[in-house]
């Protein structure tokens, strides 16, 4: 339960460890959906058996190997139409099976009221900046309040100001419109701090930051096995909420000055979309853990032993490219880490070269030379020999060559390993026990020879 957040055994970026996919049969709970080279996406299902390790299903087997429902189905062929491999994207293809019926009446109907809500939210986002920009460049936006909302009157006067605010922006109405549009969809799931409205992402932080007080005073009267769990569950879900958090207030402050945000519109937006996708990415997954914790919030000792046994199983650990709130730190590690392609003899962690590697390799080709010429000192100087390791040799370079790197998140016991793609860089680490044992061929056949004298 001590595992370092951040050790190089996390996934390294938010991408890596994929965004969950809210199916509804209990095998596929809290499975996350990546892309993959090879087979387009890819279905992370956690291994609920308690042990590590994750199972890795290319998303066309995935029907093959749990049976699911008409939903899940439904949804499976629609996060492979959208390509919905974000939290946002996730959560509209999700909405839009579930409003279809498939997953029954009650959950028809909640996913069209989320739609409704998200849709009125959006309105009020957009009115709330208007009146932010018009505030901001010095007009009086309180007539606007005396006025019925979409009446001509109002659209007229709203249409007025923001032509004036515009010519002060150097802005023709259209684009101020258009502007002022594209920030109110980013911002709707936010919520705009200074005219204290919140959205469903900084309502879900509310919760996690109690969730976390609530599991570390828990943690700390239990003296059951399940303490530490809830220990180490509650330590992600505070690391979770300072980053978070860190990233509401940076997207909390930019927002302050909204002539700015709509004026210098192509280095802002830019911004926004980047901490809105952060937050999202960081609280993806969470809203089922509060689940899980809600249920047995009044229930016995026992039951809460169990349900902090499965959050162990399950805790969106942040990847480790992804705890830097610097945005340019963090793209510079994800051009070395995030790579899919890798040279030979190159250390995959770091994209520089392998200097023990190359190394060996090198020493590898002198040594087959030397025994094919019948230079190597020594009684062994067997052809044959020379010519299986040279031929192994030019084997692994080949191997070492744009190997696919393809981190699989393990989520067990509450700590972080990696799985490799039998067919990914990890041959690199093969490589090197391999490579020992090639240097040691000769030495063995020498020592072979004595022995039978």
């Amino acid at each position: 339960m001590s595992k370092n957040p951040t050790s190089v055994f996390l996934p390294s970026t938010f991408e890596e460890r994929g965004a969950i996919a809210p199916f509804t049969t209990p095998s596929l709970a809290m499975s996350r959906v990546r892309p993959d080279d090879r087979h387009g996406l890819v279905l992370m299902m956690p291994n609920m058996g308690g042990g590590d390790g994750a199972y890795v299903v290319p998303w066309g087997a995935v029907t093959d190997v749990v049976s699911m429902s008409v939903h899940d189905r439904a949804l499976h062929e629609t996060v492979l139409e959208d390509h919905a491999v974000t939290p946002d994207a996730m959560r509209i293809a999700s909405l839009k099976v579930a409003k279809t019926g498939l997953a029954g009446p009650r959950a028809a109907h909640a996913a069209k009221k989320q739609l409704q809500e998200e849709e009125e939210q959006y309105v009020e986002t957009n009115f709330l900046l208007v009146v932010a920009l018009l505030s901001s460049l010095g007009m009086s936006s309180r007539e606007l309040f005396t006025l019925q909302p979409d009446s001509d009157a109002w659209r007229n006067l709203v249409r007025g100001m923001l032509h004036s605010g515009g010519e002060q922006l150097g802005i023709d109405l259209a684009t101020v419109y258009e502007r002022l549009g594209k920030m109110a969809r980013i911002l709707t799931p936010i919520g705009l701090k200074a005219s204290r409205q919140e959205g469903r992402l900084r309502l879900l932080m509310n919760k996690l930051v109690k969730f976390r007080d609530d599991l570390k005073a828990w943690g700390e009267q239990d003296v059951s096995d399940a303490a530490p769990y809830a220990e180490f569950a509650s330590e992600v879900a505070d690391f979770t909420v300072r980053i978070a958090g860190r990233t509401f207030e940076s997207l909390d402050d930019s927002m302050r000055d909204i002539p700015t945000v709509i004026g210098q519109w192509g280095d802002q937006v830019k911004v926004a979309q980047a901490a809105a996708a952060r937050i999202s990415w960081l609280l993806d997954g969470w809203d089922y853990i509060l689940a899980i914790w809600a249920r047995v919030a009044d229930a016995h000792a026992i039951e809460k032993r169990e349900a902090v046994s499965q959050l162990k199983l399950v805790l969106p650990i942040i990847p480790r490219d992804e705890m830097d709130a610097d945005e340019e730190a963090r793209k510079r590690r994800q051009s070395l880490t995030g790579t899919k392609r890798m040279k030979a003899m190159v250390n995959w962690r770091t994209g520089e070269l392998d200097d023990e590697l190359a190394g060996r390799i090198a020493e590898m080709k002198i040594k087959a030379a030397e025994v094919a010429s019948g230079l190597h000192k020594g009684p062994v100087k067997d052809a044959t020999l020379a010519a299986d390791i040279a031929a192994e040799i030019d084997q692994l370079e080949m191997l070492s060559r744009h190997e696919s790197v393809r981190l699989k998140l393990i989520e067990g016991a509450g700590q972080m390993s990696i799985n490799y793609d039998l067919e990914a860089i990890t041959r690199q680490e093969a490589l090197k026990a391999t490579a020992g044992e090639l240097l040691s061929l000769p030495v063995r056949a020498q020592a072979q020879a004595q022995a039978t004298a």
